[in-house]
């Protein structure tokens, strides 16, 4: 783990307004290998601006971007990337179902296992996804089918708004 990491890890840890999903919650679920970068979904918009402020002036390097669904600043420093996103879906729907675990002596807050399965398919269907990245995915969606639980995939789907159909987007 690199120094950014460690810092992004000990500062989520302090915090109680936030989710760890994509490329570093399918490590902490099911121990495969994470690219360098922590994304989070936050609870707020002001939660996005006071992380992003925060890190911003610990030297980290901040584009914000307003998309059509969602709010998302990019920290990078030295190639290590934090991406903090908020979107109304997800602070109504991912923050009531938190896993907390315990990484690298950090206890941290995480989608689920079945979260983190929705959210690996709705990636899947993004065009400018990868095919390394959808390679990925689908192995992370094989290996998460072996341990989650089905009837709450299907109460999660039950929930999803009309965006997720359309976009792949929570």
């Amino acid at each position: 783990m690199n120094k950014e990491i460690e810092e992004i890890l000990k500062y989520l840890e302090q915090r109680s307004d936030y989710v760890i999903w994509a490329g570093f919650a399918q490590h902490a679920h099911l121990g495969l290998p994470y690219s360098p970068d922590v994304d989070v979904y936050v609870d707020s918009v002001s939660a996005l601006e006071e992380i992003s402020q925060e890190l911003h002036n610990l030297d980290w390097r901040l584009e914000p971007h307003q998309e059509k669904t969602y709010r998302w600043n990019k920290l990078e420093r030295n190639d290590t990337t934090f991406d903090v996103v908020y979107t109304d879906d997800a602070s109504n729907l991912l923050f009531n179902d938190i896993v907390v675990i315990d990484i690298y002596g950090h206890k941290l807050r995480f989608i689920s296992k079945e979260w983190l399965f929705i959210t690996k398919l709705g990636q899947l269907t993004w065009p400018d996804r990868t095919e390394e990245k959808r390679t990925r995915d689908i192995e992370v969606l094989q290996k998460l089918r072996e341990s989650m639980d089905v009837e709450k995939i299907k109460h999660i789907a039950s929930q999803l708004p009309e965006k997720y159909w359309e976009l792949g987007e929570i």
